[in-house]
């Protein structure tokens, strides 16, 4: 069962940058995670971001270096004066909205095939082995 989660996870992720790639969205599946979880949060710390999404910070701080470069990101001085904050800037929200129909399609297409029930079935089973596990 691991295995087929490991796999599921891993033929999602290449579906997603192949159909990213043929939209022309220059973009990782990492860069996505990132982009989406700054997105979702009003402002968000690196550390925050590397905990939220299950990166350590070397990994974080490559892709954050990229998405700054690509002029996607911003970092802003927060609260706490030791580190910055993260927000998309305006290309960077502009981008999101083209990549967010990339993902929708794919999502869409993953469980084209399951029925409500299955998909409420999957989600019970899975939160109960993260449950049981954390």
């Amino acid at each position: 069962m691991y295995y087929l989660l490991e796999k599921t996870n891993k033929v999602i992720r290449r579906y997603s940058q192949v159909r990213f790639s043929e939209a022309g969205i220059e973009i990782t599946v990492d860069q996505w995670l990132v982009l989406k979880k700054i997105s979702d949060s009003e402002r968000i710390t690196q550390i925050e971001l590397a905990n939220a999404i299950f990166k350590d910070r070397a990994s974080i701080t490559r892709i954050l270096d990229l998405l700054l470069e690509k002029k996607l990101v911003r970092k802003e001085a927060g609260s706490d004066r030791r580190a910055y904050e993260l927000i998309l800037t305006a290309a960077g929200e502009k981008f999101m909205g083209k990549a967010l129909m990339i993902v929708r399609s794919v999502r869409k297409k993953g469980i084209e095939s399951m029925t409500e029930k299955e998909q409420e079935q999957l989600r019970t089973s899975l939160q109960k082995i993260i449950n049981n596990l954390e």
